[in-house]
């Protein structure tokens, strides 16, 4: 009597089923960037398994996945569990399974002195390493992703959606106007343009002052001012 080969076939990865949940939703992605205040282009990252792609912390990658589970109206513990699982499983072993050498047990007088004072030197310059790392931040200017529109667009519309990512708390400005964003920096405005070349300057001023800007070109197209002539 023979034996036949039973085939498991592999459960369907987070971005499988995050696209399956929409699909079955009957939502269009760009439905679903409106609700979420989420960038398109990340929600098909989201889709594609791309993460690399996205360049964002797994933070954020986190609660865009639980933001596109609640939107779509599902449960975002599953998907979370196995976004964990999939992408974050292996990067969290390493951490945890990195030795610490900690066989011993001494007490700081037991140590000789030069040994001490060599410590004590450690110490200093890590605090001021500390210290330095947070002044940079500081000085450091907010990041700013501006997603669209490209430099040099052509349209024949009187508007442009503007949207992009940029750093959580930070002040979002187009042509000195300010703009709305939400807690995870995404932003997304549209804005009327008049015919012949248009410049839009996007700002992100941090808490602290510093500012990061972007300069589009957008040319519009009038038709009736085209046909006229």
């Amino acid at each position: 009597m023979g034996f036949s080969k039973k085939e498991v076939t592999p459960a369907p990865r987070v971005c499988t089923r995050l696209k399956t949940l929409r699909e079955h939703a009957g939502m269009s992605l760009e439905e679903l960037a409106l609700k979420t205040k989420i960038n398109k282009n990340y929600l098909l990252a989201l889709e594609e398994c791309n993460f690399s792609h996205l360049n964002i912390s797994s933070i954020y990658l986190k609660n865009f996945v639980k933001k596109y589970v609640q939107t779509l109206g599902g449960d975002p513990r599953p998907y979370l569990d196995q976004f964990l699982d999939e992408e974050l499983t292996e990067k969290e072993k390493v951490k945890v399974t990195a030795p610490t050498h900690q066989h011993h047990r001494f007490q700081f007088s037991d140590i000789p002195g030069i040994v001490r004072f060599g410590t004590l030197i450690l110490v200093v310059v890590g605090v001021l390493s500390y210290l330095g790392f947070h002044v940079h931040n500081i000085l450091k200017p907010p990041t700013l992703l501006v997603s669209n529109p490209t430099d040099g667009f052509i349209t024949k519309e009187n508007s442009i959606a503007i949207n992009g990512n940029t750093d959580p708390e930070t002040k979002i400005m187009v042509n000195d106007v300010l703009i709305k964003n939400d807690e995870y920096g995404n932003f997304a405005e549209t804005i009327t343009l008049t015919p012949g070349i248009n410049t839009l300057t996007i700002k992100a001023e941090n808490k602290h002052g510093r500012i990061s800007k972007d300069i589009r070109h957008v040319i519009y197209k009038n038709i009736d001012i085209l046909s006229k002539n």
